[in-house]
């Protein structure tokens, strides 16, 4: 995979990312456009289809990522990790949702090729 692909794979997989974070919290892109005080073609234009004129997804900035996560409860090293690892085809582990559960980390998805099943217990240490 070459050097622009990843980054574009890295960039769906963010969005991807905080599209689930913002359902698992039931927030919707207009309310959290309030949260950051951006309006709602803001917010559209970067997690939903894009930009009217141009038909392409604005990419999220470095302002962008550290309002959303503080928003969302998350610190930006967390949502980047999750979307790396989304990207990736790794496991994700970590909080999901505020104050997430054993139940919310069960719900995960483990690729054959990445986890196995002694290496779960490691996945609720943090």
């Amino acid at each position: 995979m070459s050097e622009v692909e990843l980054a574009e794979r890295f960039a769906d997989a963010l969005v991807s990312e905080i599209k689930a974070e913002m359902g698992r919290q039931s927030l919707s892109s207009r309310a959290l456009g309030r949260l950051i005080g951006k309006s709602s073609q803001y917010m559209s234009d970067r997690l939903d289809g894009g930009n009217v004129k141009t038909g392409r997804r604005v990419l999220l900035n470095i302002w962008d990522l550290a309002a959303i996560a503080g928003a969302l409860n998350l610190t930006e090293v967390e949502l980047i990790s999750r979307a790396e690892a989304v990207a990736s085809g790794k496991v994700i582990t970590g909080r999901f949702g505020v104050g997430g559960t054993r139940e919310d980390l069960d719900e995960v998805a483990f690729d054959s090729d990445v986890a196995h099943e002694d290496d779960t217990d490691d996945l609720y240490d943090e």
